[in-house]
């Protein structure tokens, strides 16, 4: 039964150090949470499903140790930027949480958060936590190792060539613009609104110089924003699942470039 697989280790491996860059820079599959064994081993059991249908897409084995050692670093680049095209929205996820945080006045509080071992304000972690639930509610998690497998058809050998290359930039300056526009929308709500808080609590210390405003505000602006963030609870999770649609919609136009070329 594993005859194939023995016969046809280089093979396997290549596709194991794919999937492996794609399992150790994605989202969710690159947590803390999940040990390195652990991602080790689910790696190896998808490779071991997709093999008979991506192993006829591996080019020739090379007879050269170092022509295949190259081979191997050049499939792990390709999975490391997949998962990057992917993690790049969490970005912005977080960068919203952080943009609530300022405005709110949660800009002190620092948490560390569990998926990039980072200090990050406390919104900051709800954001890309409520951004998580959504990845594998929706099933992106399922669709990022189709993504993955549908690369193998897509990209045999990596090459590099001038169109390549323009449409791999444009892509990833694309994705990283989206990534500020996504933290924008999801934050623009609450930013507004305290916004416009500012702006009247300003007309009530010239109009009441008497009144302590500066104390007012910030309990005034918590409530606010949380209120607010709790409204538009439904607008924040329809961007959250644009954004990583586009994410993927971004993946196979890369593919294209690179197939085509």
């Amino acid at each position: 039964m594993l005859e194939p697989f023995v016969y046809n280790f280089q093979t396997f491996m290549l596709i194991f150090a794919r999937i492996m860059g794609l399992i150790n820079t994605a989202p969710i599959y690159a947590s803390e949470a999940v040990k390195l064994p652990l991602r080790v081993m689910i790696a190896f059991l998808t490779t071991l499903i997709i093999f008979p249908v991506t192993a006829n897409y591996i080019p020739p084995i090379p007879s050269s140790m170092g022509e295949y050692f190259l081979l191997a670093i050049s499939e792990i680049f390709v999975g490391v930027l997949i998962g990057f095209m992917v993690s790049i929205i969490f970005a912005g996820f977080q960068m919203a949480g952080e943009f609530f945080s300022v405005q709110m006045g949660f800009g002190y509080t620092q948490v560390l958060d569990p998926v990039s071992q980072s200090s990050l304000p406390v919104l900051s972690i709800l954001k890309n936590m409520l951004g998580m639930l959504l990845f594998l509610v929706v099933g992106a998690h399922r669709i990022l190792l189709e993504s993955i497998v549908f690369s193998f058809e897509r990209l045999q050998i990596l090459k590099f060539t001038n169109e390549v290359n323009s449409g791999i930039l444009h892509v990833l300056e694309y994705s990283v613009g989206a990534m500020f526009v996504v933290a924008f929308k999801l934050a623009l709500p609450v930013m507004g609104i305290i916004l416009l808080v500012t702006i009247a609590e300003a007309l009530m210390g010239k109009v009441a110089p008497q009144l302590n405003i500066l104390q007012i505000s910030f309990p005034a602006k918590i409530a606010i924003g949380l209120i607010i963030m709790i409204i538009t609870i439904p607008f924040i999770e329809k961007q959250m699942v644009e954004s990583i649609e586009l994410s993927f919609d971004q993946i196979h136009r890369m593919l294209g470039n690179w197939h085509h070329n």
